[in-house]
């Protein structure tokens, strides 16, 4: 038999990832540490499922962490493979970008966007979103009127505030959160909270 370089070149690319160079890739490519990629390329199926997630998702970190914490969770207590994990990359790539899109947080999304998606696999994480109510409020006009509300309720606080307990924005977006039922964006809430409290 003889092998001509194109003939190893074709086989080469035919043959799967070896874990040391897949490792190293995760690591230069997706900016992983290495702790992470070495977890992710330890299992065969969990290295796929990344990859595949990978294409929906420009987010390799956020992507990593998903499959360290939330999905290996579930792995865990239902002891089962990643092959029978209900949530396809495609969705968790979905659900990911809600969040980057800021439609909804890490702590909405995985403690009650994610167990949905995995009892309803026909879903989208949106439809999940929306049908739960849990898309986060951007509207400024929205949440600044949340945020009159808190500083109403609490004018002894604003006073001590301006007396420089900056530390207290966190009783005042825990109070907006409150009374948005989790949808004000925290972010945008803490921005308007600070403008009109340094105003």
């Amino acid at each position: 038999v003889i092998l001509t370089d194109d003939d190893i070149e074709a086989f080469r690319k035919l043959m799967p990832e070896l874990p040391e160079v897949l490792k190293a890739r995760l690591q230069n490519e997706f900016g992983l540490n290495e702790y992470d990629a070495a977890l992710i390329v330890s299992d065969k199926s969990f290295s796929n499922y990344f990859m595949q997630l990978t294409k929906h998702t420009n987010n390799t970190k956020a992507a990593a962490n998903w499959l360290m914490v939330p999905v290996k969770t579930y792995l865990n207590e239902h002891a089962i493979e990643m092959e029978s994990m209900p949530v396809t990359p495609e969705k968790l790539g979905q659900l990911i970008q809600l969040i980057d899109s800021g439609k909804t947080n890490f702590a909405i999304a995985s403690q009650k966007i994610f167990p949905e998606m995995i009892l309803s696999t026909d879903k989208l994480p949106r439809q999940i979103a929306e049908e739960l109510n849990l898309i986060q409020e951007s509207d400024e006009s929205f949440i600044e009127k949340l945020i009159d509300e808190t500083l109403a309720k609490y004018p002894e606080k604003v006073l001590e505030y301006k007396a420089g307990k900056k530390g207290l924005t966190g009783l005042f977006v825990g109070e907006v959160m409150k009374l948005s039922k989790g949808k004000a964006d925290p972010k945008i809430t803490n921005q308007l909270l600070v403008k009109k409290l340094d105003a």
